[in-house]
């Protein structure tokens, strides 16, 4: 009996002795959900002619405005002082996607419209930053639009194939006949309709 009763305790002694031993790997259970997201920022600046769109004289504003433009005695076109600059950053989720632009005429209650005289040029600066870095080089596979009337639907203006977000220009002049300047692109001379034109330019991402 006495033999006995020493295993018992014995063995109630070693059980937790036993059971104190770790194991040598554990697992633990990570989730996180990452929304999806499909936005496009835009910003606008004014920008004097000769200058850059963070140089002197420009401005954040909230339209592409004109104003009066300018009569330009030599060659006998009206001009504007300024042009300007729509900053364009898509969200896709790392969805490839196209960044356009719809224009359906900007006109006068006359009846004329700028169709011909209202220019977009894209572009794509490595300096511009995201998220307070240089935004880099193009990505491998993005392209930009073409130098195009604005006039006209689904104009584009950058092709996001790396799916990545990216600073984007948009710039927008009154033509002058200047080389360089897209087909179809024409002055506004005297014979132009004299008024104020207004219209609406439609920026959208598309998923591609």
């Amino acid at each position: 009996m006495k033999q006995l009763l020493k295993l018992l305790v014995f063995g109630f002694l070693f059980i937790p002795a036993a059971a104190s031993y770790a194991l040598p790997t554990a697992d633990v259970d990570v989730r996180a959900v990452v929304p999806e997201q499909l936005d496009l920022a835009v910003t606008v600046r004014k920008v004097p002619a000769s200058q850059e769109p963070y140089g002197p004289g420009s401005s954040e504003v909230s339209s592409i405005d004109f104003g009066t433009l300018a009569f330009d005695d030599t060659n006998n076109i009206f001009v504007a002082n300024d042009y300007f600059s729509v900053f364009l950053v898509a969200t896709t989720s790392g969805r490839a996607y196209r960044i356009q632009q719809t224009n359906n005429g900007v006109i006068s209650t006359g009846g004329g419209d700028l169709n011909n005289n209202l220019v977009l040029t894209p572009d794509y600066q490595a300096a511009d930053e995201i998220g307070g870095n240089p935004q880099g080089t193009l990505p491998g596979g993005d392209s930009l639009g073409s130098a195009q009337l604005s006039f006209g639907t689904g104009k584009v203006i950058y092709n996001g194939n790396a799916g990545l977000s990216r600073r984007v220009r948009a710039y927008y002049g009154i033509a002058t006949g200047a080389a360089g300047e897209p087909a179809g692109a024409e002055p506004i001379t005297t014979n132009k309709l004299a008024g104020t034109y207004t219209g609406t330019v439609t920026f959208s991402v598309v998923l591609q």
